[in-house]
């Protein structure tokens, strides 16, 4: 059995010393450590920023999310440039060679190297000026979504239900951070002309006061603003209030499921649109 394994190793060691599957391992190899060493890196960082939430002088948790984020990335980054330069050294290739080629060429190459340069820039100044953190709700050149994923060149940003979108960091234009302000709930109700304004405006006081006394997410509110229109059909009673960062919609799905318990108790219609047709006899 030894003697097997020896020889499979001798036969292994003799492939090895043909030139085209020597240099197929060693690029396998390389790949192989590049592969392990995020992998482990990865797990490091993961764990160091871990220990700083034990600190005494912690970030906040959404700024831990995006600098882990960031750290990884980076990492990435420097491993593929190791593996890229090893991978080059064994065709005999110097990266001073091919820096030498890149300056020459850097004319040629520059204006398809702009929108590169321009996404790290924009990716430094974007965590710099803390724009938005890994965790927030965020809408981007009128794409709303969490922030998964702040990298020097992209970001990435999860839709509740279109999916993951890919931004290069140099195309973000605007960015609404609806996570590090507070929130406006605003809920319109309608109701027929021909209803009790008092008798709504009385139920939407108590349900303003119950929310007001049920709820730890308000700032400011529920209060009745009025009547903000007049339509063909119906009148429009707006109620509004200010709530944390992130609770503007259960706010607003609180008060209209209140609102049509109240409409159900009190008998009082929705709105619908009508028609009068009027009949005239001629004879």
């Amino acid at each position: 059995m030894m003697e097997a394994i020896v020889q499979l190793y001798q036969k292994f060691l003799s492939l090895y010393d043909i030139k085209i599957l020597k240099v197929t391992f060693d690029i396998i190899k390389i790949l192989v450590i590049a592969f392990i060493g995020i992998k482990i890196g990865d797990m490091l960082i993961s764990r160091f920023y871990k220990l700083h939430r034990k600190a005494k002088i912690q970030l906040p948790e959404r700024k831990i999310g995006t600098l882990i984020s960031l750290t990884k990335n980076i990492l990435r980054y420097v491993i593929y440039f190791i593996a890229a330069a090893s991978i080059l050294k064994i065709f005999n290739i110097e990266m001073t060679s091919i820096l030498a080629v890149a300056g020459i060429g850097s004319l040629a190459i520059g204006f398809g190297a702009q929108n590169l340069v321009k996404d790290v820039i924009s990716g430094f100044f974007i965590i710099f000026e803390d724009q938005f953190s890994v965790g927030d709700y965020v809408t981007i050149n009128g794409i709303s979504g969490t922030v998964e994923e702040i990298g020097l060149r992209i970001t990435k940003i999860r839709g509740f239900s279109d999916g993951l979108h890919i931004i290069p960091n140099g195309e973000i234009k605007m960015v609404s951070n609806l996570t590090k302000d507070s929130m406006m709930a605003v809920v319109n109700i309608g109701f027929p002309l021909e209803e009790d304004v008092d008798k709504i405006i009385d139920g939407l006081q108590r349900i303003c006061d119950d929310i007001k006394n049920s709820r730890d997410d308000l700032i400011e509110g529920p209060s009745i603003l009025g009547i903000t229109d007049m339509q063909d059909s119906k009148l429009l009673i707006t109620l509004y209030a200010k709530t944390q960062p992130m609770q503007k919609w259960a706010v607003e799905r609180d008060i209209r499921y209140r609102v049509k318990k109240m409409f159900d108790e009190k008998n009082i219609s929705f709105p619908y649109p009508r028609t009068n047709i009027i009949l005239t006899n001629k004879n």
